[in-house]
C-alpha cells in the first residue's frame, strides 16, 4: 500500500469519525432540548393554554349573540306542550250524549253565520250543496245498515265501525273522509288475505251511500271515482270542499272524546286484524296520543333547539372579519362556544 493510499484511508476515517462526532453533539443538544421542555412542561402548558383562552375568548359581540341564542332556547322550552293527563274511561261521554249534539249544533250555527255571504251553485251532476254538506249531522261513513249480516260479505263490526271505514281515521281522515263527504260514499278496510297463506295486504272498498232515510251502502265503486268525483263538484263550487272540510273535523272531534273513541292512525291500512283487536279492547286514538307524547315531545324539542343552533351558528359567522378576527379555526371555535 503506497502512502498516498494510507493518508486517503486515515482521512476518510477522520471525516467518519468527525461526521459521528456531529451526530452525537447533535443528538446531545436535542437530548437536553427535550430535558429543558419536560422541566418546564408545566409552564408551557399554561402558556399555550393562556395564549389559546386569549385567541378564542368571547368578545362583546360573541356575547350579545350568546345572549339571544339563550333566550331563544329558554323560550324553546317554555313554549313546549304541556304533558296531557290520561282521559279515564268513566269521563268519556256516550256517542249519543246530548251534549255532544248540542256543541254540534252550535258549531254549525257559527258557520252559517260566518259564510252566510255564501251564494249556493246547484250541481249538473246531483252533488250535494255545500249547504247540505255542512249542515247534515250524519256523514256516510257513519252508515252501518246490513253490516250486521255482512254486507257484500262485509262485517263491519257494529258499533266498532270506526275502526274500518277510513273516514274515521284521524290522519287519513283527511283525504278519505273529506272525499267520502263530498260524494256521498264511504271508503273501508275489509278483510282480505292473499294465498293459502293467508298473508294480509293493504286493501280498501268504496260504496255509495243512500244518504237518505235508508242510510244504507248501494252499489260498490272504485275508490279512484271517489277523488275523481270529489274534483268534479270542487271545480262546481269550491265551498263544498270548504264545507267538507268543517263537517270532517266536526264529526272527528265529536267522535273523539266519546267511549269508543277514534282509531289508531294507519293501522286499520296496516292491519285490520291488529287494529279492530286493539280497537275492541278499548285502546283507542287518545291511549296512543298519551303513550307516544313523550318521544314526540322530545323529537320536537330536538329539531327545534338543532334549528335554533343552526340559525345561531350562520348568524355569528356572518360577522367574522379576517382582519379583526384573523384565524377562521379559532372563530369557529367561538361560535361552537356561543352554540354550546
Amino acid at each position: 500500500m503506497t502512502k498516498e493510499e494510507i493518508l486517503k484511508q486515515v482521512a476518510a476515517l477522520k471525516a467518519e469519525f468527525q461526521e459521528l462526532w456531529n451526530d452525537i453533539d447533535e443528538h446531545s443538544k436535542e437530548e437536553e432540548r427535550v430535558a429543558v421542555v419536560l422541566h418546564n412542561a408545566e409552564s408551557i402548558m399554561d402558556k399555550l393554554d393562556s395564549t389559546f383562552e386569549k385567541r378564542t375568548a368571547l368578545t362583546a359581540a360573541d356575547t350579545t349573540i350568546l345572549m339571544i341564542a339563550t333566550a331563544l332556547q329558554v323560550m324553546r322550552i317554555y313554549l313546549l306542550s304541556k304533558f296531557q293527563e290520561k282521559i279515564k274511561d268513566e269521563d268519556r261521554l256516550a256517542h249519543n250524549d246530548p251534549s255532544i249534539k248540542e256543541k254540534v249544533k252550535e258549531q254549525m250555527q257559527k258557520y252559517k253565520e260566518e259564510h252566510s255571504n255564501w251564494k249556493s251553485k246547484k250541481s249538473q251532476k246531483s252533488y250535494r250543496s255545500w249547504q247540505e254538506i255542512a249542515f247534515t249531522i250524519k256523514v256516510p261513513y257513519d252508515a252501518t245498515r246490513h253490516s250486521g249480516e255482512g254486507f257484500h260479505n262485509r262485517s263491519m263490526h257494529g258499533g266498532q265501525h270506526r275502526v274500518k271505514t277510513l273516514g274515521h281515521d284521524p290522519i287519513l281522515g283527511w283525504l278519505f273522509g273529506v272525499s267520502n263527504i263530498i260524494t256521498d260514499s264511504i271508503t273501508i278496510c275489509p278483510e282480505y288475505k292473499l294465498g293459502e297463506k293467508k298473508l294480509r295486504i293493504p286493501y280498501i272498498e268504496s260504496y255509495y251511500v243512500d244518504m237518505g232515510s235508508n242510510f244504507c251502502w248501494e252499489e260498490q265503486i272504485t275508490t279512484w271515482s271517489v277523488f275523481s268525483g270529489s274534483i268534479e263538484s270542487i271545480k262546481e263550487d269550491k265551498h263544498r270542499l270548504y264545507a267538507a272540510i268543517f263537517a270532517q273535523g266536526m264529526h272527528l272531534a265529536s267522535d273523539q272524546y266519546t267511549k269508543m273513541g277514534l282509531p289508531i292512525p294507519f293501522l286499520s291500512l296496516l292491519d285490520q286484524d291488529k287494529a279492530y283487536e286493539l280497537y275492541k279492547e278499548g285502546y283507542d286514538y287518545l291511549d296512543y296520543l298519551y303513550d307516544t307524547q313523550i318521544l314526540r315531545r322530545t323529537m320536537k324539542s330536538a329539531s327545534q333547539a338543532i334549528f335554533i343552533n343552526m340559525l345561531i351558528g350562520a348568524i355569528h359567522k356572518f360577522f367574522y372579519n379576517p382582519q379583526k378576527d384573523q384565524s377562521q379555526e379559532f372563530y369557529n371555535i367561538r361560535t361552537r362556544k356561543v352554540i354550546l
